[in-house]
C-alpha cells in the first residue's frame, strides 16, 4: 500500500491564487494524500477560504497561526503532520495531476531518501514559459553529486517545492527565518541522504512569477542575507567537499545576479552590489571556463560579471526586450 504523503501549503495574502492551488492538489492521481494548509496570519480572505476547504474535504487540515514568515509556516506544517514523507507547494503556484505520484514513483524506482524534479516558471498570464527545456534521463546520485547538481542550478534547483522529503530530515534541519530560506538549508538536508533521485517532470509544477513576491520587490537590507548564506555554504563546502569549490563561486554569482535582476534599486546601489564580489569572479574565471560540467550560459554570465556594471545592465535590458517581443507575438 502506498504511504500517506503530506503536502504542506503555507498561505499568506494569496486570495487570488489559493483556490487554484488547492484544487490542483485535490485532483492528484496519488490518492493517499494529506493536505496541510498553514494560514500564516493572512489578513485577506484566505483564512475563510482555507476553512471552507477543510470543512468540505476530510483530507485537508487547516491551521491558523500568527504571522511568522514562510519558513515559520513550513516548519509549523512539519510539526503538525505525522507522515513520513512530505512535499511543499507554495500557495500562489499550482501543480499537475501527477505531481505527487511522479515524485513518489521516482523515489520508489531508486529506493531513494529524497526525490527532486524540475519546475516550470511562468508569468501570471501563463506567458514566459521557456520555449525549450533540455531533457535528461532520470538518475540516482549520492549526496555529494546531489549537492553539485542542486547548487549548480541547471537541471534542478534548491527551492523547497519540486521535492519529496523524509520528515526526519526536515525536523533536523528546519527552514531558517528570513529571505532565501531554502538555499540556506537545502545542502544540509541533501547531506542527510544516501541516495537522491532526480527526474525530469518539469511540467508538473507551475511556479508563478508574481508581482509583490519576496523576490520581486524593492531592495531591503534583508536581501543582503543572501551573501551571508553564500559564506556559510562556502564554509560547508570547504569542510566537506573541497573539490566542489567551484559551487561557491557559482553561488556568489547567483546571489549577485538575483539581487540585480529581481530587486528595484538606485544606480549607485546597483554598481556597489555588482562590484562587491567581482574580484572573486575574476580570480576564478579560468576555473569556471575550463570546467566541462558547467554550461556555456553559466560561463557567459561569469564573463559578464567580470566586466563593468553598465555592460551587465545592457545585456539584461536586451534580454528583457527579446522576451517582451516573444510575448507580444
Amino acid at each position: 500500500m502506498q504511504p500517506k504523503i503530506s503536502v504542506i501549503v503555507p498561505v499568506y495574502k494569496v486570495e487570488k491564487y489559493i483556490r487554484k492551488c488547492i484544487d490542483s492538489l485535490l485532483n492528484q492521481t496519488y490518492k493517499n494524500l494529506e493536505i496541510i494548509i498553514i494560514d500564516d496570519g493572512s489578513p485577506d480572505g484566505c483564512p475563510e477560504i482555507c476553512n471552507e476547504y477543510s470543512q468540505k474535504y476530510s483530507c485537508i487540515k487547516t491551521y491558523h497561526k500568527l504571522n511568522g514568515g514562510l519558513s515559520s509556516a513550513r516548519n509549523y506544517g512539519v510539526e503538525k503532520t505525522e507522515c513520513e514523507w512530505i512535499a511543499f507547494v507554495d500557495s500562489d503556484d499550482y501543480v499537475e495531476q501527477t505531481y505527487i505520484e511522479d515524485l513518489w514513483n521516482l523515489r520508489e524506482k531508486f529506493k531513494a531518501d529524497m526525490s527532486i524534479t524540475r519546475v516550470v516558471r511562468e508569468n501570471e498570464d501563463g506567458s514566459g514559459r521557456p520555449a525549450f527545456i533540455s531533457v535528461f534521463e532520470e538518475r540516482c546520485v549520492d549526496k555529494k553529486n546531489a549537492i553539485f547538481e542542486v547548487y549548480k542550478a541547471e537541471l534542478v534547483g534548491w527551492s523547497a517545492y519540486g521535492k519529496l522529503y523524509k520528515r526526519e530530515h526536515l525536523v533536523k534541519y528546519p527552514f531558517p527565518d528570513g529571505y532565501y530560506e531554502d538555499c540556506a538549508c537545502m545542502y544540509r538536508i541533501l547531506g542527510e541522504c544516501e541516495k537522491i533521485a532526480i527526474g525530469n517532470y518539469e511540467k508538473n509544477y507551475h511556479y508563478i512569477n508574481r508581482q509583490g513576491s519576496i523576490l520581486q520587490s524593492d531592495l531591503k537590507k534583508e536581501h543582503f542575507r543572501i551573501f551571508d548564506i553564500c559564506k556559510e555554504f562556502e564554509v560547508y563546502i570547504q569542510e566537506n567537499y573541497p573539490d566542489l569549490n567551484i559551487l561557491t563561486v557559482l553561488f556568489f554569482r547567483f546571489a549577485v545576479t538575483q539581487m540585480l535582476n529581481c530587486q528595484s534599486m538606485t544606480e549607485d546601489e546597483y554598481n556597489k552590489i555588482y562590484r562587491m564580489y567581482r574580484s572573486i569572479f575574476r580570480s576564478n574565471l579560468k576555473m569556471v571556463l575550463s570546467d566541462h560540467r558547467i554550461s556555456n550560459s553559466q560561463k557567459a554570465f561569469m564573463i559578464l560579471h567580470c566586466l563593468t556594471p553598465s555592460i551587465f545592465r545592457l545585456q539584461r535590458e536586451v534580454l528583457l526586450l527579446i522576451k517582451k517581443r516573444r510575448v507580444d507575438k
